[in-house]
C-alpha cells in the first residue's frame, strides 16, 4: 500500500512538471502579474506568465507578442477557466512567425520584468506590463467537442407463447432497452513549439518602439537544447 501511494505521488508530480524551457531553480522568486500591476515589484524581477495571444508584431530587431493574461496551472499552462485581469507585452529577440503564433493560441513565458509600455486597446489608452523573454512555450491546441449517443440494448423473455407477468398477460418476444449518453471529449493537436528568448547576441533593442535599449543587463537566453527538451516533454 505504501509503495502504491509513493508511485501515485510520483506520477502526479510528473504530470504537473513545467516544460524544461520554463524551469527555474527551486529557490527562484517569481513575481506575479498582479504584483507588477500594483507596482509592488522592481524592474528586472523574474517572472513566469502566460495567456492567449492577441497579436504579434515583428520588427527588424525582434518581436513583440501582445498577450491576454491568465493565471498559470501547476504545470505552467495558462488556466483559461479563470478570469483574465489584463494584458501584457512580451519582447522576444528574433522572429516570431504569426502563422504559428496565431491569435488565441496559448503561450507561457519566462523572463524578466521591464518598464510599463503605453499602447492602445480599441482606441483606448492602455498601460501594458512588459516581460523580456528568456524562454517561451507554445502549448498544443486542445479542442473540446460535445457528443451525444443513443445505445439500444436488446434483451429477451424466455419461453414460447403467452404468459403472465404480475398478473398481466404478455407475449414472449424480443425487447430493447434504450440508453442516452452525452458528454465532452478533448482532442489534442500535438502542435507545440518552444524557444529561447534570444537568437542573435548582436541584436539591439533600440529600433523597437517603446522598448528599453539596455539589453546588456538582461539575462542571457537559454541554450539551444531547448527544442530537444520540448520534444521529450511533448512525447509524455
Amino acid at each position: 500500500m505504501k509503495t502504491f501511494l509513493i508511485m501515485t505521488l510520483l506520477m502526479l508530480s510528473g504530470c504537473a512538471s513545467v516544460p524544461p524551457i520554463l524551469e527555474t531553480p527551486e529557490d527562484t522568486a517569481l513575481v506575479s502579474y498582479e504584483e507588477v500591476v500594483m507596482n509592488q515589484t522592481a524592474k528586472d524581477a523574474q517572472a513566469r506568465w502566460g495567456g492567449v495571444i492577441a497579436q504579434v508584431e515583428n520588427n527588424p530587431d525582434g518581436s513583440v507578442i501582445e498577450m491576454v493574461h491568465y493565471p498559470l496551472k501547476a504545470n505552467g499552462r495558462p488556466n483559461l477557466s479563470k478570469a483574465s485581469i489584463g494584458r501584457f507585452k512580451v519582447f522576444v529577440d528574433g522572429f516570431i512567425d504569426p502563422l504559428v503564433f496565431k491569435q488565441e493560441r496559448v503561450v507561457s513565458v519566462l523572463g524578466t520584468v521591464g518598464d510599463p509600455v503605453e499602447g492602445t486597446v480599441s482606441e483606448q489608452v492602455y498601460i501594458y506590463p512588459s516581460i523580456y523573454a528568456t524562454g517561451y512555450y507554445l502549448w498544443e491546441d486542445i479542442e473540446e467537442f460535445e457528443y451525444s449517443k443513443v445505445q439500444v440494448t436488446p434483451f429477451f423473455r424466455f419461453g414460447h407463447g403467452f404468459g403472465f407477468d404480475l398478473g398481466f398477460p404478455y407475449y414472449r418476444s424480443r425487447h430493447h432497452g434504450i440508453y442516452r449518453e452525452s458528454g465532452r471529449i478533448r482532442v489534442r493537436s500535438g502542435n507545440t513549439q518552444s524557444g529561447a528568448g534570444g537568437t542573435n547576441s548582436k541584436q539591439t533593442l533600440e529600433n523597437i518602439p517603446n522598448r528599453q535599449p539596455d539589453s546588456t543587463s538582461r539575462p542571457k537566453p537559454t541554450t539551444s537544447t531547448a527544442s530537444e527538451h520540448n520534444r521529450k516533454y511533448a512525447e509524455r
